[in-house]
């Protein structure tokens, strides 16, 4: 089965209410639905692309699905991740009797969540498989904040969305977690995986250094290689380059400062190493197409 590269754009709530046996919404920041049942609902399937996050749970039964033209098999008691505007198409479904549960939380939800990559485990983001296996306590425990967000949904009061931020901010920690642990076994069992080594090793100096240091150079001479490697095998690793992934730390943290730390935008900009405050906010508008003052005032 070919697959349609045209996803159809309708509404992210309309298109998962029409393969759910049920769902529940905060309008449209995030969407939960539960597939029970297979029926018609995967007949003459078209490719979609979302403008957010997905992840798929596979409870029972197995899903056959094409991401960017690559099939792929969600077998039970598994997650799959779709990443923001990544064209997909589910080809049907296999085995057992169906259940399975997919979480959509759209990009300006996921904006909102500010959550610390310095925080993150850099490990999940070198796995350019978005399948993972899980465990049934796993499982489980994954299950336990898809009920959580289903009940706030539908429990309609003032505060919603900052209890939906904070679960859901908790969900991804989750299942960065698992992501962390899943990609180091995987570094254990092939010691010889030299390119995933050289990821992991990138991805926690930028955590350490991405306040002072910008430059691909500067990471390449902390792990002894080329510039040009270095950004190669990053993108081969990870699906991103290395000068996106510095940027992506640089900028959630001004974020963060802009937000929470009370300093003005010449403070901040001397905080992550720009020469001066013009020079910030050139990089800052170049990123989010907004000054720094701009956002800042915005919040």
């Amino acid at each position: 089965m070919e697959l349609d590269e045209t996803p159809i754009r309708l509404s992210q709530l309309t298109i998962l209410k029409k393969v759910a046996d049920d769902y529940s919404h905060l309008e449209e920041d995030y969407i939960l639905t539960k597939i029970t049942s297979a029926s018609t609902r995967f007949e003459d399937p078209v490719a979609r692309r979302f403008d957010g996050l997905t992840m798929f749970i596979s409870v029972k039964g197995t899903l056959k699905v094409t991401i960017n033209l690559s099939e792929i098999t969600v077998e039970p008691n598994s997650i799959l991740f779709i990443p923001p505007d990544t064209v997909f198409k589910p080809l049907g479904w296999e085995g057992e009797e169906l259940e399975a549960y997919l979480l959509f939380l759209s990009t300006h939800f996921i904006n909102d969540l500010n959550i610390d990559l310095n925080t993150i485990s850099t490990s999940l983001f070198t796995n350019n498989n978005l399948l993972m296996q899980l465990t049934s306590s796993q499982l489980s425990l994954l299950m336990r904040y898809f009920d959580l967000l289903h009940v706030n949904a539908l429990e309609k009061n003032n505060y919603n969305r900052n209890i939906a931020r904070s679960l859901a901010s908790a969900a991804c920690y989750q299942m960065m977690a698992l992501g962390e642990e899943a990609a180091n076994q995987t570094v254990t069992r092939h010691p010889q995986a030299r390119k995933l080594t050289y990821a992991l090793t990138f991805l926690r100096l930028v955590r350490d250094y991405h306040r002072v240091h910008r430059s691909i150079g500067f990471y390449a001479g902390k792990m002894f290689i080329s510039p040009k490697y270095l950004s190669l095998i990053i993108k081969e690793a990870t699906g991103k380059s290395a000068a996106e992934w510095i940027d992506q730390y640089v900028l959630q943290e001004a974020k963060n400062l802009l937000r929470y730390s009370g300093k003005n935008v010449q403070q901040i900009a001397y905080e992550l190493n720009f020469s001066n405050q013009s020079s910030f906010g050139k990089y800052f508008k170049h990123l989010t197409g907004m000054s720094p003052t701009k956002f800042q005032n915005s919040l």
